[in-house]
Parts: C-alpha cells; sequence; structure tokens
C-alpha cells in the first residue's frame, strides 16, 4: 500500500486529478445535503412551535373571519359562529381519508348572523357510500345554527381554474377563489374545520383531524448521516487510491527483479 507522504502528490497527479475532483464534488454536495436537512429541522420546529401555540390560544372574535391581510395570525385558531347553512351550495370534499377509510366532506357555506357574507364550513367525513345513495340530507340542519371550529387557510388548487360538473358540486380542493364563483354571496377568506365532538366512530358527520403531527421528525437523522457520509466518502477514496498506487509499485518492483 502507498505510504502516506505520498499521497498528495499522486492525488493532483495526472491520472487522479479528475478522480480527486470528483470525489470533492460528491463530498461537497453530501455536506450542503446535511445543511438542507438541518434547515428543514428548524424550520419543523418552528412549525410545530407555531401550532402548539395556535391551538392554546384562546378563541377568536367572529371579526378575525374578514381579515385578508395576516391570515397566518388566526389559522388553526378557535372560533364560534352564529348563522344559516346554505345546502343548495353545498360542495363534496373527494378523495378523503378518515381511519384508513375512503370518503368525503361536506363543505357547505354558512350564511354569517348580522352579515352578508357566507364563511365554508368543513361539516365533517362521510362515507362514499352515503353520498351514492343520494341520502345527504339527513345530515342537514335548518334554521340557526352555531357552529365552533377551527379557522383553516385557503388551499390553492394545483390543477387551475375549477369547472364544476354534475350535480353533487364534487372538488379536490379547498380553493375559497375558486369556489367564490359558484355563489351569489361574498365568502369569507378562510373556511372553517368544525369539531363535531363525536361520541362515537359510528357518529355521522365525523370531525376531520387536523393534518399536523407535533414532531421534530427525521431531518436531524439525515443530517447527521450525510455529514458522516462525507469522511466515510474520503476515507474510501484515499484507501483505494492507495492500494492502487500501492498494487503499481509492487508490480514495478516485481518486474524489475524478474529480469
Amino acid at each position: 500500500m502507498l505510504s502516506w507522504n505520498k499521497v498528495p502528490n499522486v492525488l493532483l497527479g495526472r491520472s487522479w486529478w479528475w478522480r480527486t475532483l470528483i470525489v470533492l464534488c460528491a463530498m461537497g454536495v453530501m455536506g450542503r445535503l446535511g445543511v438542507w436537512q438541518l434547515e428543514r429541522h428548524f424550520q419543523r420546529r418552528a412549525r410545530n412551535e407555531f401550532v402548539t401555540s395556535q391551538l392554546l390560544h384562546e378563541s377568536v372574535s367572529v371579526d378575525a373571519l374578514y381579515l385578508h391581510d395576516n391570515i397566518d395570525t388566526i389559522d388553526m385558531r378557535s372560533v364560534t359562529v352564529i348563522g344559516e347553512f346554505d345546502y343548495e351550495n353545498e360542495f363534496i370534499l373527494k378523495e378523503q381519508l378518515l381511519r384508513g377509510k375512503s370518503g368525503v366532506n361536506l363543505i357547505t357555506p354558512l350564511m354569517l348572523y348580522n352579515s352578508d357574507k357566507a364563511v365554508l364550513v368543513n361539516r365533517g367525513w362521510i362515507p362514499h357510500q352515503i353520498i351514492e345513495s343520494g341520502n345527504v340530507s339527513k345530515f342537514y340542519q335548518y334554521g340557526q345554527v352555531k357552529v365552533s371550529g377551527r379557522i383553516r387557510k385557503s388551499q390553492d388548487n394545483p390543477a387551475g381554474t375549477l369547472v364544476l360538473d354534475g350535480y353533487l358540486r364534487e372538488i379536490y380542493y379547498l380553493d375559497i377563489d375558486d369556489l367564490q364563483r359558484y355563489v351569489d354571496y361574498t365568502l369569507v377568506p378562510v373556511y372553517l374545520q368544525e369539531e363535531l365532538g363525536n361520541k362515537s366512530f359510528d357518529d355521522l358527520p365525523q370531525s376531520m383531524p387536523l393534518e399536523f403531527e407535533i414532531t421534530d421528525g427525521p431531518h436531524l437523522g439525515y443530517a447527521i448521516q450525510w455529514w458522516l457520509f462525507v469522511p466515510l466518502l474520503g476515507w474510501v477514496y484515499l484507501h483505494s487510491l492507495r492500494t492502487s498506487e500501492g498494487r503499481k509499485i509492487v508490480e514495478i518492483i516485481e518486474e524489475q527483479n524478474s529480469r
């Protein structure tokens, strides 16, 4: 095996300089991937702290629903509103899973009390079979109702402008700007995820849980892995270089001795 004092010269030699460059670039990429994972770790921790803080805050007043700026400040805050549901303009949010079962969410405009505006309410999850049977009216509550839940931000529709087709008014994203075109009154810029307080899994509709996992996730572990790969790659490369060049020296010596 090649001695260590000769390694620097070989690294930059004619046969090895381009390999050394590739390995250094690969080590740089691995190091940067580790930094990226560490940044994601801190971003997730900040998000967890924000979510925890929002869930612990007191309820906001109904006036908060009319905010168009700084919606992040009220996201996931609890609120109680009073109004009447407009079931004729109800939407069906498709492809919703709850405890491993496929179904839909009922998205219904609630005409706010003493206002000419409405807020979309996610009234919860029901299985596909009920939608197919057409027996959704049993979940209707007529007259003035009080609804409590969590304020949520509008979802961007990556598919572009929504085009509703069919009686059920089926949607895949709760994009309030898109849905505004299908009602005759003004929708507030957030929607409400109703908290129904179900006592049994058989009670319908079922409240949809907030889709947040308050954990640090695997990012810190991934960062450490990438950083460990950097010296490992360097060691493997140097070992390969010393072995290869050492073998060449042995072959040269043996060839000279055989003459």
